[in-house]
């Protein structure tokens, strides 16, 4: 079965009682794919190929009027950096941007996969940083300026 369009999120929907669900474990990456081929956890195999829209944590296909496949982000190993100012941030964002590395920006904290070399750089750099398990509600992206 080849779904071509997500029915909503999981998260959005009180009225999915009465249905069996699939879940599908998924990378973050995975997210911005518009073409992908997952096996659930009843070891069933789907295709997805969106004509529109986007996949997120908790995107969900119905199969039949009776089973839904929910896509479920498997978390992740991330680097956290809370910068202290404005001046920590640009340098930090900068430092960032020259290692050509996809970044969530929210709540004032820049979060990204782990990369040694990028711990490492922040260790030299003195810049603190957690490294935390995240399951990503939406792939990680580089700066969009259209």
């Amino acid at each position: 079965m080849i779904f071509t369009k997500t029915d909503g999120n999981i998260k959005e929907r009180e009225d999915l009682g009465h249905v069996h669900i699939e879940t599908a474990m998924v990378k973050s990456d995975d997210l911005a794919k518009s073409i992908l081929r997952v096996k659930s956890d009843h070891h069933n195999e789907y295709g997805i190929r969106l004509e529109e829209g986007k996949l997120e944590n908790g995107s969900f296909f119905f199969i039949d009027d009776h089973n839904v496949l929910v896509l479920n982000v498997i978390p992740e190993k991330m680097i956290v950096i809370t910068p202290k100012d404005m001046d920590d941030c640009g340098i930090i964002a900068h430092m960032l941007g020259n290692m050509h590395k996809p970044v969530k920006v929210k709540d004032g904290k820049i979060s990204l996969l782990y990369d040694s070399v990028v711990a490492k750089n922040l260790e030299k750099s003195n810049v603190e940083f957690k490294v935390e398990e995240i399951q990503l509600e939406e792939s990680l992206r580089y700066v969009d300026l259209s």
